[in-house]
């Protein structure tokens, strides 16, 4: 997925270039140079998180400059919902957020925006926040039980025959098989 979230994201940077600039060649330019950089490339061929990040970023950016090119506002949903999706992937997102807050801020002040609209828009971010609710929706259904009591009785490998996956208990008891190791090393 880390390379489909690449090659989107240098997508978006062209769509984006080529907005601001209205010149392929720079657009192209810019995004070879952000598809064929050390840093990305070595991000796109590894599972991380890094590439969404971009991808999310660069795809917020593209919408707000479209939105504050055009009339409508469905470009700003559309650009606050991606905006919401990427604090889901990473916290730095927040970075953000003064660039957002001025662009709407300067959106009601030449009214072409509504404090009604941006009300309306709230829940476009607030949703994918929900994602956060996860964690403490799972912890209250014991998860993190199961996959301790699921463990194999030497805390070595994956919990079950015929699967390669590591859960949580496989973790913490090799984390416990090693402190025992060292406790007895020491002694």
């Amino acid at each position: 997925m880390a390379a489909v979230f690449a090659a989107g994201a240098v997508t978006v940077f062209f769509q984006l270039i080529l907005l601001v600039t209205k010149r392929t060649t720079t657009s192209f330019a810019v995004a070879c140079s952000l598809a064929f950089s050390y840093y990305f490339w070595a991000s796109a061929v590894v599972a991380e998180a890094y590439t969404l990040h971009v991808f999310l970023t660069g795809l917020t950016i593209h919408l707000l400059v479209k939105w504050d090119k055009s009339q409508g506002n469905r470009l700003l949903f559309a650009a606050l919902l991606a905006w919401g999706l990427s604090f889901g992937n990473h916290m730095s997102t927040m970075l953000k957020g003064p660039a957002v807050a001025f662009l709407i801020l300067r959106g009601l002040q030449q009214n072409r925006i509504s404090a009604a609209t941006i009300l309306q828009a709230v829940p476009a971010f607030v949703l994918p926040l929900t994602l956060y609710l996860y964690l403490p929706w799972r912890y209250s259904a014991d998860a993190l039980l199961y996959a301790i009591s699921h463990s194999d009785s030497f805390g070595l490998g994956p919990s079950r025959p015929h699967d390669d996956r590591w859960h949580v208990g496989d973790l913490n008891r090799i984390a416990i098989r090693v402190i025992d190791i060292r406790l007895q090393v020491g002694k």
